[in-house]
């Protein structure tokens, strides 16, 4: 069972904590008009939902519905961390829209992925897909919540909201576990394995614009045959290696005219490009104005909002009190 969860709006966290029991336990009776987080450090739980049983083990996050039953079926050894939260835009997913769910998700991680990061704002929307019941993948998830219960109990100023932001941090690094882990199963093993390499080009583009970087270059640094998987790449991105590339320089380049007076070849040269004629040609080609331009256009726009600025701050001045 998957959830609808909304990153742009927070959970309001009301209890927060962690339970040890050594002796074996039973899970009382409750109906409760919030969600409820548990998150197995070790043991085992033995709950009932509803008419559904779950058998919860090590490593395990389930994530209790509002005004469901719920109660323990057998006793054992446990110790897990609990949430009490509210969250206005968690929501199911019909198991039929679950797999379209995954793949919009997926959609917008290659989106995600392919974005320039000094870009304002998101490059997607804001939903991305909770869990009813998943195994985390190692223990450093629980150092988020136990970081949140730290702050919980130390009860400062601020502390609920801090806490709440910490498990949605928590959250957000669940779901998109869960979406690595998930896999729909529609591409054969060797097609994924090649998706993953064209992802870790991605990562390196992103982190040696700069660079002199070629085919030859790829292909050892990768091992693999650069055109077969630029065929890969400009499928997950819709762009070729080197158009990604370039226009990855060229928004680089477009930061550096508008925050920096630095001339055109030491911006070309920064971003990876050292002839400027070739910096000027390619500038064009994805902005439609030369650099020159660009920096005329930029700096006037500038100068206009600050003269707009001005004026309201005179209009304020002057208007009668």
């Amino acid at each position: 069972m998957l959830f609808s969860y909304d990153a742009d709006v927070l959970p309001q966290v009301r209890l927060i904590g962690r339970i040890r029991y050594t002796e074996p336990w039973i899970h009382f009776y409750r109906v409760i008009d919030e969600y409820i987080l548990y998150v197995i450090r070790n043991g085992e739980m033995y709950l009932k939902e509803g008419n559904m049983r779950y058998t919860l083990k090590k490593g395990d996050m389930f994530l209790l519905e509002p005004n469901l039953p719920h109660e323990g079926y057998q006793r054992a050894v446990c110790d897990y961390y609990y949430v009490h939260f509210k969250h206005s835009a968690l929501k199911n997913i019909s198991q039929g829209e679950e797999k379209k769910a995954l793949q919009d998700l997926s959609e917008k991680r290659m989106i995600s992925l392919a974005s320039f990061n000094l870009d304002s704002g998101n490059v997607t929307d804001s939903l991305t897909c909770l869990p009813k019941l998943f195994s985390l993948p190692n223990q450093e998830f629980q150092t988020t919540l136990k970081q949140a219960i730290d702050i919980y109990n130390k009860r400062e100023e601020h502390y609920k909201r801090i806490v709440s932001t910490q498990f949605h941090l928590f959250l957000l690094q669940a779901a998109h576990e869960h979406l690595m882990n998930s896999g729909t199963g529609q591409n054969p093993p060797h097609i994924r394995k090649s998706e993953t390499v064209a992802e870790k080009i991605l990562r390196y583009l992103n982190c040696n614009y700069s660079q002199k970087i070629n085919s030859s270059l790829i292909e050892k640094q990768f091992e693999v045959n650069f055109d077969y998987i630029n065929r890969i790449f400009s499928e997950l991105t819709g762009n070729t290696i080197f158009s990604y590339l370039n226009s990855l320089r060229i928004e680089h380049a477009k930061e550096l005219l508008a925050t920096t007076s630095l001339p055109f070849g030491d911006i070309g040269y920064l971003v990876g490009i050292d002839d400027r004629y070739y910096f000027t040609k390619q500038f064009k080609k994805y902005t439609g104005m030369t650099p020159t331009e660009y920096f005329e256009h930029i700096h006037r726009m500038k100068k206009d909002r600050e003269f707009q600025s001005w004026v309201h701050y005179r209009k304020q001045e002057v208007s009668p009190t």
